[in-house]
């Protein structure tokens, strides 16, 4: 849905599918963080496009 409203996709490093490997295998905590962060900030932006609201500009994303 990003992809087709052209809102950067979150996938930029893993995706759903690499999580438990990421966390058991390599125990990189962070990056599952910011893996989740990426797809709410997503989430948000896909809505606000759905009802034709100004996308969020960098500077009023805080990041954990």
């Amino acid at each position: 849905m990003a992809n087709i409203l052209g809102i950067p996709s979150p996938k930029e490093d893993i995706y759903g599918g690499m999580v438990r490997d990421v966390y058991y295998e390599e125990n990189d905590l962070e990056r599952i963080i910011h893996y989740c962060e990426r797809d709410v900030i997503t989430v948000a932006q896909v809505f606000l496009r759905l009802r034709n609201d100004a996308l969020l500009t960098e500077d009023l994303i805080l990041h954990i």
